[in-house]
């Protein structure tokens, strides 16, 4: 009793408490409406929904639909107990024992059990799978995570075990005590052994997939939509208020919005030229939504190998005038990590964010023409990007600052490929010079973003490594005290923006409406899960019919 009462008090202090993860929240005396369909929008369908695989945004929105992970954030912006019940750490902190719910059932109707992690979890690491997130578990020092990564051991010797039918242990080589933030990542589900060597690669069809979430998939048509219902064998079914989900993929915002007004969508974001008459016209449908994210250019280094030139782009970019007047929100950062994340409080902006850009300007030039470069002989260098309005705003702003501040000596060309074509450039074959793009924590703390740019991780997809951003990092990662921990990644993320292997701009901090029909959404959240939601009678958004 007294090591539980240690644990359990050490995770609330966290932010993090065991117990039961119901769904829908509901105030009292809260009258629903009829109806509990969702529809939403995302600008891209996801690359896959194999949560081994996955590594966007939109792969893992599906992910938290259709998947239940061990632990999951709620409404209420708790880290709760999703598949598992509860969970022990050891006084050392090296081992973790989740439990598992004895109700929680496959989509077939089998019974989930420990035995389905351990697959996943070997799965993901497997080199062979050759997954983005493949070193996900040796990030969290899960023991012989990095040596069967790397394909050193064999994948029985990850250390994670299922020690019964319902019970998962997790060894560590030292402790993480964020790692129950870390498994509520959808790589991290469990997974049907039986039913993905039966379908292979088809195995994630509608017609085929066997899942263990709130919502079952029933329809997947790429670039189009998905649709969902309500899984009425889930363990947490009777707490679940959405009966249906339909996804739309559509990049243009304008269309979002429109939609929102009519009421087909509960959220969306505000277009820039509308941000004014949505502030006289609808404070009370407006939230503000902070998440921990940074937005930034991605440099191929092995294209782009003069760090004065990467530099020079970094300084020619008008942060400000580009949140503020283009994209009409947003905050200017020249750091790869968000201000408020755990760890991160002494990590530092580069020396001339906040100086007068003119400055900016005149030191890009020195560092171009002290490149070699001039009007008759300018540095050429291709954007590549998705269609659409908002693709096509970046591309016009990096093209103005370039050639209004150097007049001439960066010649920014454009290609534009299909969302797919571009995710399969970047990240798998890394055939790009230059692109848009950003990172969302997995977890809050500072190392799911410093993580990525070590010399090994298969996310790098801009080819930087540096064995001395490598070393700190490993000492911080595996520090104890968090004020030298917080130091020492202040320290990491110097020698990244010195390297400029990426380019930060902004981090996420944005207006949005949400009708006053849709309940369970807490926009302060990291991540949100739409068995939370619920829609409340005679409430909608102003003007919809």
């Amino acid at each position: 009793m007294k090591k539980f009462t240690k644990v359990l008090t050490a995770l609330c202090l966290s932010g993090l408490v065991t117990g039961t993860a119901m769904a829908a929240i509901i105030p009292p005396g809260t009258k629903l409406a009829e109806k509990q369909e969702l529809n939403y929008n995302y600008s891209s369908s996801p690359d896959t929904i194999d949560p081994s695989i996955s590594q966007y945004s939109s792969s893992f929105a599906v992910n938290r639909i259709i998947f239940d992970t061990l632990v999951r954030q709620n409404s209420e912006g708790e880290y709760v107990g999703q598949g598992a019940e509860s969970w022990d750490v050891s006084e050392d902190g090296l081992t973790w024992t989740f439990h598992l719910r004895k109700n929680a059932k496959w989509s077939d109707g089998k019974p989930v059990v420990a035995a389905d992690y351990v697959y996943s979890w070997q799965r993901l690491t497997d080199p062979k799978t050759a997954a983005g997130y493949g070193d996900y578990l040796s990030t969290a020092n899960v023991v012989n995570a990095r040596e069967v990564f790397e394909g050193k051991l064999p994948l029985e010797d990850l250390g994670v075990k299922a020690l019964d039918d319902y019970t998962l242990q997790v060894s560590l080589t030292q402790p993480t005590p964020w790692l129950a933030q870390m498994v509520t990542l959808g790589v991290l589900s469990p997974l049907r052994k039986d039913v993905l060597e039966k379908y292979g690669d088809k195995w994630t069809n509608a017609e085929n997939i066997v899942t263990n979430g709130p919502f079952l998939l029933k329809v997947h048509r790429l670039n189009d939509t998905m649709d969902f219902v309500k899984n009425p064998n889930h363990w947490d079914a009777e707490n679940t208020v959405i009966t249906k989900i339909h996804f739309d993929f559509i990049q243009n915002p304008l269309t979002s919005y429109y939609k929102y007004l009519q009421g087909e969508y509960p959220t969306t974001g505000i277009p820039t030229q509308f941000k004014k008459q949505v502030l006289a016209e609808r404070p009370e449908e407006l939230i503000t939504i902070q998440t921990l994210s940074t937005s930034y250019l991605k440099v191929n280094t092995q294209r782009i190998t003069d760090v004065r030139v990467r530099k020079a782009i970094a300084l020619l970019i008008d942060r400000k005038t580009l949140t503020e007047r283009i994209l009409g929100g947003n905050t200017p950062t020249a750091q790869l990590t968000p201000p408020l994340i755990k760890d991160g409080q002494y990590v530092q902006q580069a020396y001339w964010l906040n100086r007068p850009h003119s400055e900016n300007v005149k030191e890009a030039v020195e560092l171009l023409k002290e490149a070699g470069y001039t009007k008759e002989k300018p540095f050429e260098i291709t954007y590549l990007m998705t269609g659409g309005s908002e693709s096509n705003k970046f591309y016009v702003a990096f093209a103005g600052f370039f050639k209004q501040g150097t007049g001439g000596l960066i010649n920014l060309k454009q290609e534009v490929v299909e969302n797919r074509t571009w995710m399969q450039r970047v990240s798998t074959d890394r055939d790009y010079e230059i692109a848009w793009g950003g990172w969302n924590a997995d977890y809050d703390q500072a190392s799911t973003f410093f993580n990525i740019y070590t010399c090994d991780s298969p996310i790098n997809d801009v080819f930087y490594c540096n064995p001395e951003y490598d070393r700190l990092l490993a000492e911080a990662n595996k520090t104890q005290d968090p004020e030298q921990r917080a130091k020492l990644y202040a320290q990491v993320n110097d020698i990244l923006i010195a390297d400029y292997p990426i380019i930060p701009i902004e981090n996420t901090d944005f207006l949005a409406l949400k009708s006053p029909a849709l309940g369970g959404y807490n926009e302060k959240n990291d991540v949100r899960y739409f068995n939370d939601y619920y829609f409340i009678a005679d409430k909608k958004v102003k003007g919809a019919k």
